[in-house]
């Protein structure tokens, strides 16, 4: 009978286990990629920039955050005297993420695949964006159509991410480590991403400077320890 208690516990105890993830609830992260800027020139082109992030985890899958960015968006024909700008930009974000690992029953143990489609997130938030144009063709503007903007100014911007987060795992079970692949699609609320604006009195912009950030990283997870269970 003593022999028959000892299995039962054993095998709550490891029901217990497998139901239950252990999670760090903060973590630090940088990385970096190529941005794509969508004005009001025709042509774009990719421009390096690199990120730093901090997240406060509520679950392995819901997290809130800041990210830091730095780096150039550039777009127009450079080789030939065609119109063209550099934007050496600087911007941060707040932001909230949801992965779908928050809407699928939690195993201890599962497979890279598992973790794959578990670290996959949306997510989205308010930023702001510094714009330093240090770059501008034509330098003077002799087209009544297009009105130049100044060369330095602030937007503000919703970024609307994508992702995956993969986790390593400690011996342990918790994810110490975590690699990261993003694509960022960033809306202003302003002209001044390029440097160029249609004139009003001739026609009428509707449309926002867009820009997007790809970018793979790797986040470090440390402090406090959270448990969630499915």
């Amino acid at each position: 009978m003593k022999r028959i208690y000892i299995f039962l516990i054993c095998a709550l105890a490891g029901l217990q286990a497998s139901a239950q993830s252990n999670f760090y609830k903060l973590s630090v992260g940088a990385g970096g990629g190529f941005t794509v800027g969508y004005g009001d020139l025709r042509s774009q082109s990719m421009s390096p920039a690199a990120y730093g992030t901090a997240e406060f985890y509520f679950t392995p899958y819901v997290s809130i955050g800041g990210e830091g960015q730095l780096g150039r968006i550039k777009s127009g024909d450079t080789t030939a005297g065609f119109a063209h700008y550099n934007n050496k930009y600087k911007a941060a974000s707040f932001y909230a993420r949801v992965a779908a690992g928050a809407f699928m029953n939690n195993t201890y143990r599962h497979t890279t695949l598992k973790k794959l489609v578990r670290g996959v997130y949306v997510g989205s938030g308010i930023g702001l964006l510094r714009n330093n144009i240090t770059d501008r063709y034509p330098r003077v503007n002799v087209n009544p159509r297009i009105d130049q903007g100044k060369r330095s100014s602030w937007d503000a911007f919703i970024p609307l991410n994508v992702g995956v987060n993969y986790g390593i795992s400690e011996k342990n079970g918790y994810e110490r480590f975590v690699i990261n692949l993003n694509y960022q699609g960033n809306l202003t609320f302003g002209e001044g991403m390029d440097g160029f604006d249609q004139n009003p009195l001739f026609v009428r912009n509707t449309s926002r400077d867009i820009y997007t950030f790809t970018s793979i990283g790797i986040k470090y997870k440390f402090g406090p320890v959270g448990y969630f269970k499915r």
